[in-house]
């Protein structure tokens, strides 16, 4: 199971997750409704499950949609859609800002210290709030893993690592939102959503 993505396959589960979530919020799919199946929406965006399973991932982590086993995909809140979709339309405006300094940057040579030093700082600030909610990892656990045998509960994973477990993939079937008595086995695969630095943790933990 690969343990990273490169950034074009990151950019694109995180779009096909935008859209969905434009979709929702112009209509196309409704409070309660079942939307089409990963199987279909891998077709419709030509990529592949596993980018799909990230997308919804992403969504069900920020309370746009719920998958339950059995059930499927099913949209659970317009307004969490459209304040997540808003959220991207201000970090567009963000980057214009910043485009804004860089020419003040050219202008005025004398103050090129202080604002590079804000600038960096102002782009990691938004870099951390984006991956809050966009940045989801596959963790496999070992067969000599540690965590082997205990619940989520057990190795506070929360608290240890700031990073959330939004599924657990088993025998290939996923299963969202695991409850903190969760026992989990050798090869059992996380879907973590949270900061590289939190993912990583996660790993040492497991």
């Amino acid at each position: 199971m690969s343990k990273g993505l490169n950034r074009l396959e990151k950019a694109r589960y995180q779009e096909i997750a935008i859209d969905i979530a434009h979709a929702i919020m112009m209509g196309e799919y409704h409070e309660g409704v079942k939307i089409h199946g990963r199987s279909t929406l891998a077709g419709r965006y030509n990529v592949s499950p596993e980018t799909i399973r990230r997308a919804i991932a992403v969504l069900q982590n920020v309370g746009v949609v719920v998958v339950s086993q059995g059930v499927g995909i099913t949209v659970t809140s317009k307004a969490l859609a459209e304040k997540f979709v808003k959220s991207f339309d201000q970090k567009g405006e963000i980057q214009v800002f910043v485009e804004d300094l860089k020419k003040l940057m050219d202008q005025r040579r004398e103050i090129d210290v202080k604002i590079e030093s804000h600038l960096n700082k102002f782009l990691g600030y938004t870099d951390r709030l984006m991956s809050r909610w966009l940045d989801v990892g596959e963790i496999e656990i070992g067969k000599e893993s540690p965590a082997i045998g205990k619940t989520l509960q057990e190795l506070k994973i929360r608290e240890r690592t700031g990073a959330t477990i939004v599924a657990v993939v088993r025998d290939g079937v996923e299963q969202f939102s695991p409850d903190a008595s969760f026992v989990l086995r050798g090869e059992d695969v996380l879907l973590a959503a949270g900061s590289a630095e939190g993912q990583q943790k996660l790993r040492s933990i497991l």
